[in-house]
């Protein structure tokens, strides 16, 4: 391994044991000084300890990029900070205290994202958090500062187990269309038995329902990693349901190799049921007879029944190799 010193971030790579999915995962730490992009084809990335963005820097989160914290790690946010559709991966243990910070005159948003098991804190008003989940089974979902009056709408709170919002101070702080984890609304200063709010949060109107469809693929292992033309692989796919009700999805997959077209496996697609909570699913793929021998990606999708939108997409870079006709293993 070697460290690598990237827009003002020091990097590790790191390598999962074997038999674990391969993938590289990047170990953050130290400030953000210049314009950084953090993108899917390097997720994910570890956070360790305390890392500040300075309030000149900009970074910005692709799509689909899983970013994990380390126990007691912080991301504080001096400058901008734009993600969307990232999985945000705090520890859930009692003892540790995860978190994003956005500090007063730091820009930006968080919008259909999953946060798990961190706080977010914000102390600007020049932020916008909509259309997340946000679950933090060690303490509060979003605090907010006594003077701070950013935008929280649509979100989904559930499992919060202190505050899904709490405002400071005494200035009312207006969270419109939010779901709060029951069809009665919040608890705490609401009238329901949802997640708690306080009573600076004006929570009128709420949302009776879920905002949004939210599955993660948790987990993904292929059976083994070298295969000949016409064997048959099998794809375990772990997915986690965040909502209340039922998904029925398609689990697809397919191979690529550089500029090649991507080679599918359609007859294999698996339709499921996927339950609240966390839901482990088998579905085979055959190689076909006269696929070339070499080194393939694997890209695993979760898509909705009528194939209009893929609600968790990974990318597996050289997952497979295979094995062509007359070539020793």
């Amino acid at each position: 391994m070697r460290s690598l010193k990237r827009l003002g971030v020091f990097m590790l790579l790191l390598a999962f044991t074997p038999g674990a999915a391969a993938e590289t995962r990047h170990l953050v730490h130290g400030d953000i000084t210049e314009d950084t992009v953090w993108t899917a084809d390097q997720a994910p990335y570890l956070l360790s300890g305390t890392i500040e963005l300075s309030p000149k820097a900009r970074l910005r989160i692709e799509p689909r990029v899983t970013v994990r914290f380390q126990p007691g790690a912080r991301l504080l946010i001096h400058g901008r900070l734009a993600a969307e559709k990232v999985y945000f991966d705090g520890r859930e243990d009692l003892a540790n205290r995860e978190g994003i910070v956005y500090r007063p005159g730091s820009t930006g948003y968080v919008r259909r994202s999953i946060l798990e098991n961190l706080e977010l804190a914000l102390e600007t008003g020049d932020v916008a958090i909509s259309d997340n989940l946000i679950a933090n089974r060690n303490g509060s979902g979003v605090t907010v500062s006594r003077q701070a009056a950013p935008f929280i709408a649509r979100n989904d709170f559930q499992h919060n187990s202190y505050f899904a919002v709490y405002k400071a101070g005494r200035k009312r702080l207006n969270a419109p269309d939010n779901y709060w984890g029951a069809a009665d609304g919040p608890g705490g200063a609401g009238p329901g038995r949802g997640d708690a709010v306080n009573a600076q949060v004006d929570y009128r109107p709420f949302a009776p329902k879920a905002n949004g469809e939210h599955v993660l693929l948790k987990a993904h292992r292929l059976d083994r990693r070298e295969g000949r033309p016409g064997d048959e692989l099998r794809l375990e796919f772990t997915l986690f349901n965040f909502n209340t009700f039922a998904h029925d999805l398609i689990l697809g997959a397919s191979l690529n190799r550089g500029e090649d077209a991507p080679i599918h496996s359609t007859q294999g697609d698996l339709k499921v049921r996927v339950r609240p909570g966390i839901n482990v699913f088998t579905r085979p793929f055959r190689l076909p007879p006269k696929l070339a021998g070499g080194r393939y990606d694997l890209l695993w999708g979760v898509m909705k029944n009528d194939l209009s939108t893929y609600l968790a997409l990974k990318s597996e870079h050289d997952a497979l190799t295979v094995i062509g006709p007359g070539e020793d293993p």
